[in-house]
């Protein structure tokens, strides 16, 4: 199996560090900055090169991982034929590849990635492919490296990708307001770290709904105008606290929509 990887960001160094663990041929780091490329190739036994023209046309597979804009124009810069060709970003519909080659695909990872980590961890990607075979190929492949695999199409994934915002990106947004409120107040922001992870590992298995839990929940106005009253002087965490508490109140019934 032999693979080539278009990027050298964030997805690109730890997907190719894993295929690289497992015995998968990485045979060209194409990034628009040679010595970007060469800091991966290097680390790949890889060939880097900072020209599309001089990728090769007989690897098996061909992965972008790249900005999400970028993805259309390189590809129309690309022709590989009917060899596999796809991308790894969420919101982005697989027949953008098809400029590019009769072969298509998606190979999402549904997680953060950072390039200085130093293994996968726990693990889904959701695959998509233009046929049966290219499916079977990208699940196959993100079995190598350990993930769990789960098919999904353009809709599905972009719907997926906008869920994966709210439960990821929004909630970090949240957990960083957190913080922040914690340092201005002298308090230790590490002892949420308990109630953050149940928080987490408690809907698994279960609906969210059967978890829920607070103050709005339970229509405790008391302590709700407490909580008002300490976020006075922070009108960010203020606002998301009443809309929050509003919402979870609508959808339990304590108040009517």
């Amino acid at each position: 199996m032999e693979l080539v990887l278009i990027g050298s960001g964030n997805i690109a160094t730890v997907l190719g560090k894993a295929f690289h663990q497992r015995g998968i041929s990485i045979k060209q780091v194409y990034s628009r900055k040679i010595h970007h490329a060469a800091q991966l190739a290097g680390q790949l036994n890889a060939e880097p090169i900072d020209d599309v023209q001089k990728i090769i046309k007989n690897a098996d597979c061909y992965l972008m991982a790249v900005s999400d804009e970028a993805i259309g124009p390189i590809a129309a810069s690309l022709n590989l034929g009917d060899h596999l060709l796809v991308h790894t970003a969420g919101a982005i519909s697989k027949e953008i590849l098809l400029q590019a080659s009769s072969n298509v695909g998606v190979f999402w990872p549904m997680k953060m990635i950072r390039k200085n980590q130093d293994q996968l961890g726990s693990l889904q990607i959701v695959v998509d492919g233009s046929t049966p075979s290219n499916q079977a190929y990208l699940s196959n492949l993100a079995r190598l490296i350990g993930a769990k695999v789960a098919l999904a199409d353009n809709s599905q994934r972009e719907k997926l990708h906008l869920m994966a915002v709210v439960c990821s990106n929004f909630t970090n947004h949240l957990y960083h307001l957190a913080h922040d409120y914690c340092i201005r107040n002298n308090l230790d922001f590490s002892l949420l770290y308990s109630i953050i992870i149940q928080t987490a590992t408690g809907i698994q298995g279960v609906n969210p709904t059967e978890t829920q839990a607070g103050p709005a929940f339970r229509g405790d106005k008391g302590t709700m105008e407490k909580h008002l009253q300490l976020l006075n002087e922070d009108p960010t965490l203020l606002n998301f606290y009443r809309e929050f508490s509003k919402s979870i109140q609508m959808l339990n019934g304590v108040v009517k929509k």
